[in-house]
């Protein structure tokens, strides 16, 4: 997303609106005479580094990178998505959660996911709304690579989600284990893990949960959007 340019006049007049939006991530630049002289970045750009379109860039860059090595861990004759993704159903600012089984399935650079997920995660990059990754999820991604005895790639794995301003990366803890517990009592057919993608959906106040497995899709206890038809 390019930034956007001011005047030097109107970007004084303006000034403690920009730094508000340099706060929240934005990149702005100031011209003279249709010039680029300087610029209001986050202080995480200034301080040396990656901005959030970057980081991002990083996570779409790497689709399809398990899937030379993994091909056989891919799930055939996958259908297409039974709903597609609409933009316009999330407000700015909104949180997007998506499970291991549809990021795997994207990094093995799976067509159907991929068009689901792409997106979503274009909407992350650009700042409209927040990704959420349970530590399960980032467990089943690294795992990943690290299958294949790919440390660099695992690495590249983690880096990808470590920009705070684009991931909510949720720890396992006491009180998302009780939640996923409670859970489990309203739908008893729930695996363990995915009562705990559904509490650290509910408990993170997440819009939609994305997934590539048919089993949690079928949950009514949480908005879910399915990768896959179902």
């Amino acid at each position: 997303m390019s930034a956007e340019r001011f005047g030097v006049q109107e970007a004084r007049q303006r000034f403690p609106e920009l730094l508000v939006r340099a706060s929240k991530g934005e990149r702005l630049v100031i011209q003279r005479h249709r010039q680029d002289l300087a610029a209001i970045v986050p202080l995480q750009d200034a301080a040396g580094g990656p901005s959030s379109q970057e980081a991002m860039e990083n996570l779409l860059s790497l689709k399809g990178s398990a899937k030379e090595r993994s091909a056989q861990g891919r799930t055939p004759g996958a259908a297409g998505a039974k709903a597609r993704f609409q933009a316009r159903q999330l407000g700015p600012g909104s949180r997007i959660a998506l499970d291991g089984s549809a990021l795997v399935a994207f990094l093995l650079d799976d067509p159907d996911i991929s068009r689901v997920l792409e997106p979503v995660l274009q909407g992350i990059a650009q700042g409209s709304w927040q990704g959420v990754i349970s530590s399960i999820s980032l467990m089943q991604v690294m795992e990943t690579a690290l299958r294949q005895g790919d440390e660099a790639l695992a690495l590249r794995y983690s880096a990808a989600f470590a920009n705070p301003r684009q991931w909510l990366q949720v720890p396992l803890d006491g009180d998302l284990a009780l939640a996923a517990s409670r859970l489990q009592q309203q739908e008893p057919e729930l695996e363990f893990h995915h009562a705990i993608e559904l509490a650290t959906a509910i408990q993170n106040e997440v819009a939609v949960l994305v997934t590539a497995d048919g089993d949690l899709a079928q949950t009514a206890l949480h908005p879910v959007l399915p990768c896959r038809s179902i």
